[in-house]
């Protein structure tokens, strides 16, 4: 009961006494910041090893089944079918436990791949050209503050 007091306590003070914020402080300091896309899509692990019933996305090893379903380019596949480089997404659980994340096993029960690999390329020339124009930006406000 004492901890929730306390608690509200802090919470009540926090409350009326705000601290300033970043952006009052820093208002005379202005700068533009470039947008950056980070999409699901582009943010995909991709598969580092196919092995005969295992596949190795990013640090995880997933043991495959003849349950496991399998989709490349949305369409059914199989583990032939999946190469290193591949973006992925998985579903699946715990096979077996191990005394880390490298040594334990998983279970996929969906291995889900795309064989285009250009949407991080395509993500990087965006966020170059947004890089490219934030630089512009702040060169035109200096050159209006001289």
């Amino acid at each position: 009961m004492n901890r929730i007091r306390a608690a509200l306590l802090v919470l009540a003070v926090t409350l009326t006494f705000p601290v300033e914020s970043f952006a009052q402080s820093n208002k005379n300091n202005r700068r533009a910041v470039p947008p950056t896309r980070k999409g699901a899509a582009s943010e995909l692990p991709t598969i580092r090893k196919v092995g005969g019933d295992s596949v190795t996305i990013g640090r995880k090893t997933y043991k495959v089944t003849s349950f496991t379903r399998i989709l490349v380019n949305g369409k059914r596949g199989t583990l032939g079918q999946l190469k290193p480089g591949m973006q992925v997404s998985v579903t699946g659980g715990v096979l077996r436990y191990g005394k880390g994340e490298a040594d334990t096993v998983y279970k996929a029960s969906r291995i889900t791949a795309k064989v285009d690999n250009k949407l991080e390329e395509k993500r990087r020339e965006f966020n170059k050209k947004q890089a490219e124009r934030a630089r512009e930006l702040n060169r035109r406000n200096n050159r209006n503050r001289r």
